[in-house]
C-alpha cells in the first residue's frame, strides 16, 4: 500500500501522474508506456572522530560475498557494490527534481547543513560546490567517503542513533535521504534534529517507496516481485525490528517532534523505461538499473539468511525478480517521497 500525501500540503498524489511530464501530449492518459511484442557543529568532536578513528572503525564483516559493518547488524553493504548503486541513486533523486540537490528550496545564505547517513558523501560534496559559502558535515557510520572534498565540506563517523555530537541550536537545514531500515527509532531521531537546528531551520527527508504500483493490470502482486517486496517488510518487521516503510508516519512524526509547516509530496519512479515520455523513460532506466546492479541483491541477502533462508534460496529467488523486472510488458513504478518541515521561528 502506497501512503497517501498528507493533507495539509495540498498536493494531489493522483493528479501528479498527469502532470508530472509536461512533454506528454496526452494530458489525459496517466504514464502512456511503449508496448512490446514480447557547524554549529563542535569542531572538537568532529576532528577527534574524523581524524582519530580506531583501527575497529576500518574492520569490516565479510559474508555472502559482501562487506558488512563490523557491528553485524547492518543490512546493507558497504562494499564496492553498494557505493556504486548509492551514486546511480543519487543521479536518480537528480532527475526526479531535474537536477536540483534538495526539493526544499535552500536560501543562498543558508550556512550550516548536516547530511544524515551521508554514505559515499556525494550529495554532500556536490551541495558544497553549489554553496560555497556554507559548511556541510556529512555523518556517517561508515568511512567510506572520499578524503579529497571541497573545503566547507567534512565528514564525521558517527552512528546517529545515538545522542548526537551537534550542539543545540546550531543547523540550518538537516537533509535524510534513504535511511529506512537504518533508523531504530525515528521519532527519537526527529528530536535530535529539531533539537539541532537553528528557529525556523529547515529538515528534509526524502525516501524511495518499496511498494509498487500499476494502473493497467500489467503487474502480478502475487508474482516473484510482488511476492518479494511483501516478504522483505515482513521479515524486516519481524527479524530486524525495524520499520523498514517510515514514509507514512513520517509527517505525524514531524509534527510530534514539534515541526511545522509539513508537506508531503511524491514523483512516479517508473521500474524500467516501459514510460513512452522521454523524462519518465530515462529515470526508469536508470532505477533498473539502481535495483538489478545491486539494489535487489544488497538489500535481501543479509535480511533473508538472518531470517534462517539458505543462500541459494535467497538467490533463486531474486532470479525470479529480475526476470520480471526486465520484463518491458510489465508496468510497475514506485514513488520518491520528500517530505520537509521547519522550525518554529
Amino acid at each position: 500500500m502506497i501512503p497517501e500525501s498528507d493533507n495539509t500540503s495540498g498536493y494531489d498524489a493522483t493528479s501528479d501522474l498527469q502532470s508530472q511530464s509536461e512533454s506528454q501530449e496526452d494530458q489525459g492518459e496517466v504514464i502512456e508506456a511503449e508496448f512490446y511484442s514480447d557547524s554549529g557543529f563542535d569542531e572538537d568532536s568532529i576532528q577527534s572522530s574524523t581524524l582519530s578513528l580506531s583501527s575497529s572503525t576500518y574492520e569490516y564483516l565479510h559474508e555472502h560475498g559482501h562487506r558488512y559493518h563490523r557491528d553485524g547488524q547492518s543490512l546493507l553493504p558497504i562494499d564496492e557494490t553498494e557505493q556504486d548503486r548509492l551514486d546511480l541513486q543519487h543521479h536518480i533523486f537528480k532527475l526526479v527534481l531535474d537536477g536540483r540537490l534538495t526539493y526544499t528550496e535552500l536560501p543562498p545564505t543558508i550556512d550550516k547543513i548536516l547530511d544524515v547517513g551521508t554514505g559515499t558523501g556525494i550529495w554532500a560534496i556536490e551541495l558544497g560546490d553549489s554553496l560555497p559559502s556554507a559548511t556541510i558535515v556529512g555523518v556517517d557510520q561508515s568511512p567510506i567517503q572520499p578524503v579529497w572534498v571541497p573545503p566547507n565540506v567534512k565528514f564525521e563517523i558517527d552512528d546517529v542513533n545515538k545522542p548526537w555530537l551537534q550542539v543545540e541550536r546550531s543547523l540550518d537545514f538537516i537533509h535524510i535521504r534513504t535511511m529506512a531500515g537504518s533508523i531504530k527509532n525515528w521519532p527519537e531521531l526527529l528530536k535530535e534534529t529539531f533539537r539541532a537546528l537553528t528557529p525556523g531551520g529547515l529538515i528534509e527527508f526524502a525516501e524511495f517507496g518499496l511498494r509498487w504500483e500499476c494502473l493497467d493490470g500489467t503487474f502480478d502482486p502475487n508474482a516473484n516481485c510482488g511476492t518479494w517486496t511483501k516478504t522483505f517488510h515482513e521479515i524486516a518487521s519481524e527479524v530486524l525490528r525495524i520499520d523498514f516503510d517510515p514514509i507514512p508516519k513520517m509527517a505525524g512524526w514531524m509534527r510530534e517532534a514539534g515541526f511545522e509547516n509539513v508537506v508531503v509530496t511524491d514523483r512516479i519512479v517508473p521500474v524500467g523505461p516501459w514510460p513512452r515520455d522521454r523524462r519518465l523513460k530515462n529515470i526508469g532506466r536508470y532505477f533498473l538499473s539502481n535495483m538489478l546492479e545491486g539494489g535487489v541483491e544488497n538489500y535481501t541477502l543479509a535480511l533473508f539468511t538472518k531470517a534462517g533462508w539458505d543462500e541459494t534460496s535467497v538467490h533463486a529467488m531474486l532470479g525470479g525478480v529480475r526476470r520480471e523486472l526486465m520484463d518491458p510488458r510489465i508496468h510497475a513504478f514506485t514513488r520518491a517521497y520528500f517530505i520537509t518541515a521547519s522550525k518554529p521561528s
